[in-house]
């Protein structure tokens, strides 16, 4: 078992470069960040971008959450290496009053790793709540991959669970989980549906590659974020048949190659 010291550290060397910087470079590369003002970041991670966005302040601040406190004693270290003076990292519950009291300039979410059981009520929860604590006007950027990420996978889960007998029994639980992710229409809806204003938004498509079945279903990326969610569809006693004949089929279809799999990664910027 992994224990969540190990899994900050894996976050930090694998995943917040796999998965995360493609979603900051959507922010930088198509929207302006404010460099002066109070900026919110939920779910920060160990803080790549909330220390990017600290670097470009000219007067202000950065308040960063996250609800690891592993995850955020990496971000706090990096920080300091930095000699940051304009960033304060805290765990959701220890922010919330300095939440309900404080509006901002700009407020970042990162819905893009939350778990897939009820993905949608999570994303409405993650807009409404950076729109209560934004100021008019203010920036609300929000990151989530979108409908048709990971569909490689789900064939391969689909026909898995084929082969085991098992898909009948599960097919219904399997699908909500396939259709949970809005798409960027109805995340832009989410957000006028939220009070925001000027909605817009840009995606695109992300591709990932492994060297086997075996070593996609061990990685970080899918093991530590998602994996777990994708199976909790299926009893426990059937969940080891289930992986062992993924990895079977994704060997036998990539020939000798690498196993892609896709997302749409995608970025919803509003006005308060």
């Amino acid at each position: 078992m992994i224990n969540e010291k190990e899994l900050a550290y894996r976050y930090d060397l694998i995943i917040s470069t796999e998965w995360q910087e493609r979603f900051d470079e959507l922010i930088f590369g198509k929207f302006e960040i404010p460099d002066e003002g109070q900026v919110l970041i939920f779910n920060c991670g160990t803080g790549t971008l909330s220390i990017e966005i600290a670097e470009r302040l000219k007067a202000g601040e950065v308040f960063a959450l996250d609800p690891s406190p592993e995850r955020l004693k990496i971000a706090r270290a990096k920080a300091a290496v930095k000699k940051l003076d304009n960033i304060i990292f805290e765990q959701d519950e220890k922010g919330a009053r300095r939440l309900l009291e404080s509006t901002f300039d700009a407020v970042i979410a990162d819905a893009s790793l939350l778990p897939a059981i009820e993905y949608r009520v999570q994303v409405r929860s993650a807009i409404e709540k950076a729109a209560r604590v934004s100021r008019p006007d203010a920036l609300v950027l929000l990151s989530l991959a979108t409908r048709g990420s990971f569909d490689e996978f789900f064939s391969i889960y689909w026909e898995s669970l084929h082969d085991c007998n098992l898909d009948q029994r599960v097919w219904t639980e399997l699908e909500e989980i396939i259709n949970a992710r809005p798409t960027a229409a109805e995340a832009e809806e989410l957000c006028r549906q939220a009070g925001l204003r000027k909605v817009e938004s840009v995606t695109t498509t992300e591709g990932f590659e492994f060297p086997s079945g075996a070593e996609f279903l061990e990685s970080p990326l899918i093991k530590d974020t998602f994996l777990d969610d994708w199976l909790s569809v299926l009893e426990i006693d059937d969940q080891d048949q289930v992986r062992d004949r993924m990895i079977s089929i994704i060997d036998e279809e990539r020939g000798g190659g690498a196993f892609y799999i896709s997302i749409r990664a995608t970025v919803i910027a509003a006005r308060r």
